[in-house]
């Protein structure tokens, strides 16, 4: 993956004022799409639809870092690229990301089909990983 600089340059995250409103607004619907999410029922059918929506919990949390420093990504992977340099995300958090990122992909443009323990895997990782990131914000 590009450095985030790369995707500055590349017009692929503009500068902007920091936004701390957006942050706060962003964070909390993470916080709400995961609590919704749990209250889902989940199964082989259901699968790709609550791997993308815990996908979205990850990437609304790490975009609220974007936001607070004022940033404004075009792209997932600048955000991901963002979290990894910027110490907010491990590097093994960061390369679950960027996997989860790519099977998200899958779904949306190739018709993917994820099974039901890899949806159970990444809605375990965000409801690990929001907590401990929205300490940071505090």
């Amino acid at each position: 993956m590009k450095s985030f600089t790369a995707y500055l340059e590349e017009k692929k995250v503009r500068k902007i004022s920091p936004d701390p409103a957006e942050a706060d607004s962003l964070l909390k619907q993470s916080e709400a799409r995961l609590k919704d999410l749990k209250n889902l029922p989940l199964s082989e059918e259901t699968a790709p639809f609550r791997f993308e929506s815990a996908y979205e919990v990850l990437r609304e949390v790490l975009q609220s870092f974007l936001a607070a420093a004022g940033y404004k990504p075009y792209s997932h992977e600048a955000i991901l690229a963002f979290g990894k340099e910027q110490g907010i995300l491990s590097l093994s958090e960061f390369e679950r990301s960027d996997r989860y990122r790519q099977i998200r992909n899958d779904i949306n443009y190739r018709g993917k089909t994820v099974l039901k323990i890899e949806a159970e895997e990444i809605i375990l990782f965000v409801s690990m990983l929001l907590p401990k990131l929205k300490s940071r914000k505090a």
